[in-house]
């Protein structure tokens, strides 16, 4: 029969090795709550003091479109919105923009007419190190009218796109134009149709017109563009998702409360007059990449990477 005294020398052993755990323990666990406490510290020192909690855009706060705007003469822009950079940046691609096509070559316009967005979005991911993240939408005149028309008149300055000839052969003046957004479609997409404009600065001029969109409406988007897009969803071509639409609206109140940089400009190339071929170059590369601000490498590492 075992007496109390051997009870207690029973759990002895354990209570001297639970004793030598709590000590290599605690001070592990104090280091952690000074670590944490620490870091909290250095995190509220570099944040603005004010009652509110501050959100802080996570890095699928991004997103990377090429959106068509169809028609007669379809427009093409690349957006890249980054919540955490506080940035919009856009390329618009001129329509003759040479991509590859089957066995060959063909222009953007082309294989949209042909094959639709999707397939341009594909065709320009390798030439131009587009993130394998990137969406597109495809906007028919309708949809974009109806959608733009809640925001407006714009006011556009084309004298960075176009030289004082160009100005007065269009009938413009130098100075800023209040368009709605409908006049600046017709007004592009006549240019694109006539053609006499050189390419690139047609597709600067297109950039232009969607600079004054990002700079003068960027405080409604949020509430607004997302709402748009959903209720037109029925008439889009695009693989944006549901979730998709979710994050461009966090996306989207992120830049704007953080009153966001904009940049818009032409996507350089060499044009070819005699072909009608605008081709990719090496500066056309070099500017994607400058408007995602990231090394080729590490764009794609970075979109491999993801889920």
């Amino acid at each position: 029969m075992h007496s109390h005294h051997d009870k207690t020398r029973g759990w002895q052993p354990f209570w001297a090795a639970l004793g030598a755990a709590l000590l290599v323990l605690l001070p592990l666990v104090g280091g952690t709550i000074l670590l944490t406490r620490q870091s909290l510290r250095t995190k509220l020192a570099a944040k603005p003091q004010s009652g509110v909690a501050v959100r802080m855009p996570k890095t699928e706060n991004q997103l990377t479109l090429l959106v068509c705007t169809a028609g007669e003469q379809p427009g093409f822009v690349l957006l890249y919105l980054n919540a955490s950079q506080n940035c919009i940046r856009l390329a618009a691609l001129p329509a003759e923009t040479a991509i590859p096509f089957g066995q060959g070559e063909a222009t953007l316009a082309q294989c949209y007419a042909a094959a639709g967005p999707a397939r341009c979005r594909e065709a320009l991911l390798e030439p131009l190190a587009l993130p394998e993240t990137t969406r597109y939408l495809a906007l028919s005149p309708s949809v974009l009218a109806a959608i733009a028309d809640r925001y407006g008149m714009l006011r556009v300055g084309f004298s960075g796109a176009l030289t004082a000839d160009e100005l007065a052969q269009c009938g413009l003046s130098g100075g800023v134009q209040a368009l709605s957004a409908r006049e600046a479609q017709s007004l592009l997409s006549g240019w694109d149709k006539d053609g006499t404009l050189p390419p690139s600065h047609r597709a600067a001029a297109r950039a232009a017109v969607w600079d004054a969109f990002f700079r003068q409406d960027l405080e409604l988007l949020p509430t607004t563009l997302p709402a748009a897009l959903r209720a037109h969803s029925s008439e889009l071509l695009t693989d944006l998702t549901a979730q998709d639409l979710l994050t461009l609206e966090s996306t989207l109140e992120f830049l704007a409360n953080g009153n966001a940089a904009v940049s818009a400009d032409a996507l350089p190339g060499a044009w070819n007059p005699t072909r009608r071929f605008y081709g990719l170059t090496d500066a056309s590369r070099a500017s994607v990449q400058t408007l995602f601000n990231v090394w080729p490498t590490e764009a794609q590492a970075a979109s491999s990477s993801e889920p």
